[in-house]
């Protein structure tokens, strides 16, 4: 990829989580407003604050793999000579991959399942709910693959 097409990628990332944030924000205020000052509670706001909420945590599944947040033991490997640190990095890249491969397939496999279910208030198919596991999975591996290409180019 080449670094305008990655900046242009990171940024619509960037944008559709935080856009996704505000939605969910606007949301629940809409609710807290309806609920306490009319005492009229509406019900889609929970649904699309849910819905927002799970479409952000996995992005934020991509996003934190990009920039290596996710929760890692770096005291063995960073003891590890250069050359044997880029392999076990590499290695530990590669098999993330296969496992969000994995867990993408299945993903989409109980997209499939579950092709009927609709959203109670909002009356949209679920599956547009569930596609955001297989997305953030998939939007991971991209991550991963490109920190595999530093990896083995001689970065960190």
């Amino acid at each position: 990829m080449s670094r305008l097409a990655t900046r242009a990628f990171d940024r619509l990332e960037e944008g559709a989580t935080l856009a996704l944030f505000a939605v969910m924000s606007g949301a629940v205020l809409l609710q807290l407003a309806f609920r306490f000052l009319f005492n009229n509670p509406l019900m889609f706001p929970e649904e699309v604050s849910r819905f927002c909420y799970v479409w952000i945590t996995f992005l934020g599944l991509s996003l934190a793999t990009k920039t290596g947040e996710h929760i890692r033991l770096t005291l063995a490997v960073d003891a590890l000579p250069g050359g044997l640190r880029r392999v076990v990095v590499a290695g530990t890249e590669i098999l993330s991959a296969v496992i969000l491969l994995g867990l993408a397939v299945l993903g989409i496999r109980f997209m499939d399942f579950s092709r009927m279910s609709i959203s109670p208030a909002l009356e949209i198919p679920m599956n547009f709910v569930y596609a955001a596991f297989p997305a953030g999975c998939l939007l991971a591996m991209v991550r991963l693959a490109r920190g595999l290409g530093t990896v083995l180019r001689g970065g960190r």
